[in-house]
């Protein structure tokens, strides 16, 4: 009992501190660059609802935390958040005290800043990420040997792969290349060298149903399936190699699957129903497909070594940049019909998958706050009322028509994006409650 209350506390507060953390970046954003142009701030809150406790620093600004920290707000003089209309046009430059009365382009860089600081503290996050975990060395030397209890693989961490089945491997790239199309020949023989001695290495599998990975929301996550979890039998049914593990579950028809485990010298069982998910194709292209959400690896890794800070934060850009086209792309499938909407997630979702990857450690928290950040920048870009992208929207209007829409028209536009937005919630909230039950 006191085991669950205890975890349970952590999950808790593992939520409050990624949701705080995604927030006051972007508020912050609003806040520092209000503040640039001039514009006076009276008010910065994290979370909605009745204060926790507060201050009030040297300017006169207050900083609270409120009870329910799924939000946050800056209120600049003048108005309640920085992302509201004007009912004047002023052509000066930042410089105006009240949010209403600064300029378009004041106005314009200060809700913009939200979503372009929760950009730049996910590059951060992942550049430092992969600064710290390091980057795979291409050269065909083994880093890290993964194989199940019932390999006995004469492979170690250090040894230099020359050939497999008479190929040469001059690169790790090779030996998962040459590996792969020969792995249907049967037996492989494997030359190593070894600090001076060359051995052959006979192997039959590398790509054993090893879990090295469990994804977030997954029927696996939910059904309590561990990374070093060796897959031995699906429905009575033994496999042998991840391929086979694939081919059972995309054969199941989304069915309930009895798994035999492996774990720590003790065989359990474990009973998951598949779920259709969508995965990228070799032409980009999205395709539902049965999951359990099980990720496999090859036996053997290659060595890491620590990148330039160059190197981490080009490599920090381009995994932003991934998912945020991952994320459009993904809504944009949904919007065609090419894949469920019931993948959309909610808040639930995001706290439930906070919840599980906080017993994995800081690494994966840091990287999902990452992910939430950049999804929270993306989502807030749409051009919908209430969203920064709304309000952007209505800056542009107004520096193109050189007026503001009329009370009617603002009033529609905003009851419109609410509903929306509302709507959205909830039914992202429902396919939450739907996957934790079920």
């Amino acid at each position: 009992m006191f085991e669950i209350i205890e975890f349970s506390l952590v999950g808790i507060f593992s939520v409050v501190v990624a949701f705080s953390l995604v927030i006051f970046v972007h508020e912050f954003g609003h806040y520092y660059v209000g503040k640039k142009c001039g514009i006076g701030v009276k008010e910065f809150s994290i979370g909605f609802g009745p204060k926790i406790f507060w201050f009030k620093d040297k300017s006169g600004v207050i900083w609270r935390f409120s009870l329910l920290p799924l939000g946050g707000f800056v209120r600049f003089e003048g108005d309640a958040d920085p992302s509201s209309m004007s009912k004047k046009i002023n052509k000066n430059n930042c410089s105006s005290k009240q949010f209403h009365e600064a300029s378009i382009l004041a106005r314009f860089l200060t809700v913009l800043a939200g979503p372009f600081a929760n950009i730049v503290f996910s590059i951060l996050l992942f550049s430092s990420l992969i600064f710290l975990n390091g980057i795979t060395n291409d050269e065909p030397i083994i880093g890290e040997v993964d194989t199940s209890p019932f390999q006995n693989l004469d492979i170690k961490k250090g040894d230099k792969v020359l050939s497999i089945n008479g190929q040469t491997t001059n690169s790790f790239s090779d030996i998962f290349k040459t590996y792969g199309e020969q792995v249907n020949y049967g037996s492989l023989d494997i030359f190593i060298k070894r600090g001076e001695k060359t051995l052959l290495v006979k192997v039959s599998n590398l790509f054993q149903p090893l879990v090295k990975d469990v994804e977030m929301l997954s029927p696996a996550s939910r059904a309590g399936i561990q990374v070093g979890d060796l897959i031995l039998k699906v429905d009575s049914k033994r496999v042998s190699s991840f391929a086979e593990l694939k081919s059972l579950v995309q054969n199941s028809f989304g069915k309930p699957l009895v798994l035999d485990i492996w774990r720590n010298g003790i065989e359990i069982q474990k009973t998951l129903t598949p779920e259709s998910r969508p995965i990228e194709k070799a032409d980009g292209s999205l395709v539902e497909t049965l999951r359990i959400g099980i990720i496999g690896g090859f036996a053997l890794e290659p060595e890491r070594e620590t990148p330039s800070i160059y190197v981490a934060v080009q490599l920090g850009l381009s995994t932003t940049w991934r998912v945020i086209y991952s994320s459009i792309k993904g809504l944009a499938e949904i919007v065609k019909g090419s894949i469920s909407a019931n993948h959309l997630t909610g808040p639930i979702g995001i706290a439930h998958a906070i919840t599980d990857v906080s017993k994995s450690g800081i690494v994966p928290f840091l990287s999902l706050v990452a992910l939430i950040s950049t999804g929270i920048a993306v989502i807030n870009l749409f051009p919908l009322p209430i969203l920064d992208g709304g309000h952007l929207l209505l800056i542009i209007y107004e520096k193109i028509s050189g007026s503001t829409p009329s009370d009617r028209f603002m009033q529609i536009f905003m009851m419109f994006g609410l509903a929306l937005i509302l709507s959205l919630m909830l039914f992202a909230t429902y396919n939450d409650i739907l996957r934790i039950i079920l």
